[in-house]
């Protein structure tokens, strides 16, 4: 049996998907459509005195997975997705898919809708999923792209230096999503106010290992007319070493970013199935990572010697940026 969780603001399409979805021996936990058949009313206006009995039976759907045989896929929909509730559902394996087409676009959804009359206080719903998101209590806000990488050239007792470009503006790419792929394109002037002040250097994400470098002083982010330049200069240890080495060997294969965009800040358009990002609040980290997904972008692993008036060129840049700002 497959466990597949569907999550997103209010109106963003989930039912629509399941819908689009469900085969005859599929099983569906709705919690507007619960409410509906339990007050003969409307499933879309909350009801607080029936909340408890609706997140009961969803409990009891939850267990009776862990001993069924007969139901080929379960889907659950759900506005918010708790730490508890995934770690929960985590012996189960669960696929999830994020619908989450933009603020703008669960508004429109919202007043095309006859079914849900209460108009004001779902846009209120719909506002309150975006602060929390924006707030960050919805850990997977935070989006990760990776970018094609190639090294070059030998190491030198003076340092190891990575550098490239891990944003490039204007540039359509396809993103692979759960609930569909889609062209994403980060406009020019995305990063103006983007915060880079404590971004970190990792390897693949990975939050519990000591970062490769770190802005401002071992990692430079330059906001650049073509997207972001990076420079960074890796510690002499054994780990920086190896994926200094990996990556000039081309065994590592990519360069990613973890982002925020805040609300408002992009724009969907649902027929052609392009986002265009206009606004980025923050860039959290740039990771070395094995699979590229931006091919437009690059990374070059080069000798301090080498390549040292390109790298205080940057320097000079970024120093200069810092200086207006």
């Amino acid at each position: 049996m497959k466990v597949i969780v569907v999550f997103g603001p209010p109106c963003a399409g989930k039912t629509t998907y399941v819908k689009e979805q469900v085969k005859e021996n599929d099983l569906v936990y709705d919690y507007d459509s619960l409410q509906r058949a339990l007050s003969f009313g409307n499933g879309s206006i909350s009801n607080k005195n029936l909340h408890d009995y609706i997140i009961s039976f969803r409990r009891l759907i939850c267990d009776r997975l862990f001993i069924e045989k007969n139901i080929d896929t379960a889907y659950i929909i759900t506005t918010y997705l708790s730490d508890n509730f995934k770690s929960f559902l985590k012996p189960l394996n669960p696929e999830y898919v994020s619908i989450n087409p933009g603020i703008d676009v669960c508004f429109e959804q919202l007043e095309a809708d006859i079914e849900r009359p209460d108009k004001e206080a779902q846009r209120e719903l719909i506002q309150s999923w975006y602060k929390r998101y924006e707030g960050g209590e919805q850990r997977n806000m935070k989006e990760i792209r990776v970018c094609e990488i190639r090294a070059a050239g030998p190491a030198e007792p003076d340092g190891l230096i990575i550098q490239g470009v891990p944003i490039v503006y204007d540039t359509p790419t396809t993103i692979n999503d759960p609930a569909g792929a889609y062209t994403e394109i980060i406009r020019k002037g995305a990063l103006d106010d983007t915060d880079v002040s404590d971004t970190r250097l990792l390897y693949n994400h990975d939050l519990n290992k000591v970062p490769l470098a770190r802005t401002p002083k071992t990692m430079q982010l330059v906001k650049g007319p073509a997207g972001l330049e990076m420079v960074a200069s890796l510690p002499d240890t054994a780990e920086a070493q190896a994926v200094y080495t990996a990556v000039k060997r081309g065994d590592l294969s990519g360069m990613s970013f973890a982002f925020k965009v805040p609300v408002g800040g992009d724009r969907w358009n649902r027929e052609t199935r392009v986002r265009e990002i206009f606004k980025i609040d923050k860039i959290y980290e740039v990771s070395i990572a094995p699979f590229p997904a931006y091919p437009q972008a690059s990374v070059e692993a080069r000798s301090a010697l080498q390549d040292m008036e390109k790298r205080a060129a940057l320097i000079i840049k970024c120093n200069q940026l810092l200086l207006k700002s």
